[in-house]
């Protein structure tokens, strides 16, 4: 299907260069136990483009809260995509969040 008319702009960037860019944030309470389950877990959804070599996409995750989890953004879970296939690495805080 093509558009009725062209505006002449395309809302897409090019990427030709090394970049981070942060796709989504949201928090969760994802622990339903009474002693836990007011805590919140901030997730963010972060893809690293390394022009040449390939992509990373990372779920990270951070609590103020919660012990389970680092006050600082780290690494829940890691896919990356590279011309000879794509690695998909799960730490043990994912554990928390399935």
């Amino acid at each position: 299907m093509t558009a009725k008319y062209s505006t002449g702009q395309d809302p897409a960037k090019r990427w030709e260069s090394d970049r981070q860019h942060v796709l989504s944030e949201w928090s969760t309470k994802p622990f339903i136990g009474i002693r836990h389950r007011h805590e919140t877990v901030e997730h963010r959804l972060v893809i690293e483009y390394f022009h040449g070599v390939g992509v990373d996409i990372h779920h990270e995750v951070r609590s103020q809260d919660s012990e389970k989890f680092p006050d600082d953004w780290a690494a829940a879970e890691t896919i990356e995509v590279r011309e000879y296939g794509a690695r998909h690495d799960l730490r043990p805080e994912a554990r928390w969040l399935k």
